[in-house]
Order: C-alpha cells, then structure tokens, then sequence
C-alpha cells in the first residue's frame, strides 16, 4: 500500500527536476527532439492527473466526526465513499469553484475508485485511470469517455474501455466520442436511444453575463422545436440585414430572437438606487452622462453585474412600477457599506425576535447576498436557505446574522471542523478542517464602473479574433475560395469580384502581399 507521504516525496521531487531543468531557459532542438519533449512532458500531466485522482479518492473517504470527548477526529470509510465536504475542502485547495470541485470528486471516484463486478463501486471505468498512469490519456479526454458512459451499466462500460484501449494514444477527445457512440450502438441500442429520451426531457436555456455589455445564453431543445424557432428566427434576421437595421446576419439573429421574446410577454422594471449609509444627502436619479456611456446595473440573480446603456436606464427609472419607488415618488434607495458596497439594513428596522424572518428581510438578504455565500458557489438566492450564522437565540433573527445558503453548504456548515464568521460589511470568512481560510463578498452595489462614452470607439470589427495573424499569410480572397470551396467555385468568384480582390485577414509584417500570375489555370490545383 502506497502512502501519502511517499507520493507527495515523489511529487516535489519530480517538480524540483523539471523547476531545475527549466533555470537555464527555454530548450532547443529539432523538430524531432522538441516534439518528442513535448509528448513526455504530456505523459508526465498524464500521470500527474492520475495521482491527483488517487489522492481525492483517499481524501472523500475520510469522514469527520464528533469524539465522545468533544474532539474531531479523522476517520477513513471504504474506497469509493465520498464524504459530504470532500468537495468542499477539494475546492479550497485547488482554488476552483464548488461546481468544478464535485465534477472533480465524482469523476476521479469513478475512474480510480473502480471495483471489481458486484462490488457498489464498479463502474467499469477503472481503464481509463490505467491509461492516464502509463501516460497514455489525459484527464480531459478520459472525462470525454466517462462522461458519455455516464449511465451506462459497469460491465457495458468495460467492454467500451477495454475496445477504445488502442486509440488512447492517437485520437482526440471528438474522435474518442464518437468512437464511443458507434459502439454503444452495435453493443446497446436502447442505451442511446433512452440517452436521447433523458436529454430531450433535461432540456432547458441558462443564461449568465459574459463579455462586458453582453450575455451569453446557453440553451438546449428537442429538435423538432428548435426547427421551428430557428425558421422564425432566420427569416426576421434576413429581414433585418435587408433593410439595414444589422450589418451581420448572427447579429442580426441574435436581435430577432430578443424582439420574437419580448413581444410575447409585458415586463414591468423595477429600479432600486443605491447609496453610501453615511451620505447626508439621498439622491433622487442617476449621475448625469451621455447617453451612450455603459452604466453596471445589478439584478436579482447572481452573476456579475451587467452593463446597459444610460439613456435606457434613466427610462427604466422613470418607468419603474410603483413598488420600485418610495411614498414620494422618488425610485427606492438602499443604504450600502462605504468600503465593501454591500446593502445594509443601518437601524435593524427588519430584524425580529423570531426565529423566522418576515418577508422584507428574506428579501433583503436574498438581495443582497444573490447567491450560496459558500466560496465559489453559485446557486442562486432564490434556491438557497436562509441560514443563521450563529445558531438562534445566541444570534439574532436580522441580517447582520442571515445568510444565503444552498442546501448543500448548509449541512456542511454544520460538519465538524468548519465554520464560518459573518462581518458587519456582509463578507463572510469560511475555514475548513485543514485551517484553510477563504472570504467571501456579496456583490458591491455602491461603486460602479461606468464606460463613458468619450467619441473615440472604433468602428465594429467582424466577429473573430483580430490578434491572431495566419504565419503565412496574409491570403486574399482567392486563396480563401480555393482551399475551401474548391477551384471551379474559386473561379466563379473572383470572376464577379475582380478586377480587385478583398483582403480577408490581417497584413503580416511584411510590405505586400504576395500576388499570384496574371495566367493561371483556376481549374487547376491550388498553388500552395
């Protein structure tokens, strides 16, 4: 049996060798020689990752437990147990979310944790962790393979492995996929079919801030539907570009499918303005500005904040229904923390001496704290529990000791080796049984960012990434026309597009671009 301590040696030794190796600069050499280095240090991750899930398979079955004496101490379940705050403790120290951390439990289980027929922990996908330790596969395609096995029976799931062993060190993650598919199919019929029934009823649309000023929606639709939509969709956008309201056609869809929504439906707006809790004035609007400045607007979902125009947000204001606004008309304001910006309630004016908080302050605190207050979770408010930090009676009932908590972190709030401190400016201290110490914040709603608009924007760019240069290029229309389309659709191109032909990418660092000879043979075979 392997001990930790002798893998954690092994670890920085072989991370002081490569530190070492690398004092010295960059390597050279030959193709050869570069491209070989190149595939052992990947054998190496390979290995690393396989090491890695061994280690968070021996970490989710420690449990611990309240002694008879008051202490906590550690005690070890059997391999493949996964305690309820592995998860939690694995995101401390990898620094990545609560969502990322239990897709990295639950997949490094059922890769290495992988138990002989019969066992509760046979999931067939012991395969996969034998290739990444030999240096064959790495964890994102493994996650590849396991994730399209997901529910499929252990002995189905080995056989699958066991077939793709020989292509784990020659074939992408798509090619893998499918790979896996086509078997499934001659293995199982049913399995992807009943796959396809899961999906189709799992589907839905989620949305959440992306580039500043936009959103990103991610939606998925049975596809007869989704035929549907998208007709309606493309026509309005083709319509769009035809009268010149959008330039491009994804704009332009992307535009015809927020016009489709929000002529179905009514929205009422409700505006809430915030303000320092120590300003001797209270605003009544906006800050002035010009009308194509780039305003952070807060909503009651968690994310980050979003970025609107002003001249729409001073309508929106002046539209707000009337329980956005206060008895004199004004919009409603909301004292905030001058350092952190989080809302407060100053005077204690929603607290009470129950146990259950009225509705203003749940919704208060599901405002203020928008989602889980566990680091790195996101669930929102509005699905979370209203916990109280300190235990009630010896904490109050106010919002000084409420914060939102999904059902998940609530329990494990309550494990032992935990806890967690809420500070007057509503951030929230969280450490976990290995002493580790993180912070959260609610969102700041006191110290916005604001873009103005100053008249200097360049003009839009085509959709793409305008720092990426082609090594060879640049390549004319031409060129483009012949490596994709084909000679003889090559041809009837630059026959309507000549005498000159458009640049489709960015100069290189060189004078001109290369020009192909007057007499050329179209049908032929592309120069290059």
């Amino acid at each position: 049996m392997t001990t930790t301590d002798t893998v954690r040696e092994a670890a920085r030794a072989a991370r002081a060798l490569l530190s070492d190796a690398l004092v010295g600069g960059s390597p050279t050499g030959s193709v050869d020689e570069c491209a070989e280095l190149l595939g052992e240090l990947q054998a190496l991750l390979d290995v690393a990752a396989a090491a890695q899930d061994e280690a968070i398979v021996a970490l989710a079955a420690v449990e611990c437990e309240w002694a008879e004496d008051g202490t906590v101490v550690q005690v070890r379940r059997a391999r493949g147990h996964v305690a309820l705050d592995a998860p939690a403790v694995v995101s401390g120290v990898l620094n990545v979310s609560a969502v990322h951390a239990e897709r990295r439990v639950r997949d490094a289980v059922r890769r290495a944790a992988d138990a002989p027929e019969g066992s509760l922990v046979c999931t067939g996908l012991g395969g996969l962790h034998g290739a990444m330790r030999a240096g064959r596969l790495d964890a994102y395609r493994a996650g590849v393979v396991a994730y399209e096995l997901e529910e499929v029976p252990a002995e189905v799931a080995e056989t699958v492995v066991s077939s793709l062993s020989d292509w784990f060190g020659r074939e992408d993650g798509t090619h893998l996929r499918r790979r896996v598919r086509r078997l499934l199919a001659s293995i199982s019929p049913d399995l992807l079919r009943q796959r396809a029934v899961r999906a189709r009823e799992a589907s839905g649309l989620r949305r959440w801030v992306d580039e500043p000023g936009v959103d990103t929606w991610l939606g998925t639709f049975p596809s007869e539907e989704a035929c549907r939509a998208w007709a309606a969709i493309d026509a309005l956008a083709q319509q769009y570009v035809t009268d010149g309201v959008c330039e491009r056609i994804d704009r332009a869809r992307a535009k015809a499918l927020t016009d489709l929504v929000t002529q179905q439906a009514t929205i009422d707006l409700q505006v809430v303005l915030t303000t320092p809790a120590d300003a001797p004035a209270r605003p009544t609007g906006i800050a002035s500005g010009a009308a194509g400045d780039l305003v952070p607007v807060g909503t009651a979902r968690a994310g980050e904040p979003m970025l609107v125009q002003r001249d729409w947000l001073e309508r929106a204001v002046a539209a707000t229904t009337v329980t956005g606004r206060d008895r004199t008309g004004r919009p409603r304001l909301q004292p905030c923390d001058t350092a952190t910006g989080a809302p407060l309630d100053p005077h204690g004016e929603l607290s009470t001496s129950a146990y259950r908080p009225g509705a203003r302050l749940v919704a208060f605190v599901r405002a203020r704290d928008r989602h889980c207050r566990f680091p790195g979770c996101t669930v929102a408010a509005r699905f979370c529990d209203l916990d109280h930090v300190r235990t009630w009676p010896l904490g109050p009932t106010a919002a000084t000791n409420l914060a939102c908590l999904c059902r998940r972190h609530h329990r494990l709030k309550q494990r032992p080796g935990w806890r967690a401190v809420l500070h007057p400016d509503a951030s929230m201290t969280w450490t976990d049984p290995t002493g580790r110490t993180r912070t959260t914040h609610p969102p700041d709603q006191l110290h916005p960012i604001t873009l103005t608009d100053t008249g200097t924007d360049p003009p839009p760019t085509p959709p793409g990434n305008p720092s990426l240069v082609l090594p060879d290029g640049p390549h004319s229309a031409l060129e483009h026309h012949l490596e994709h389309r084909g000679p003889a659709e090559a041809a009837r191109r630059v026959h309507i597009t000549r005498p000159r032909v458009p640049m489709t990418c960015a100069p290189a660092p060189h004078d001109h671009a290369p020009r192909l000879p007057r007499r050329r043979d179209l049908t032929a075979s592309p120069p290059f």
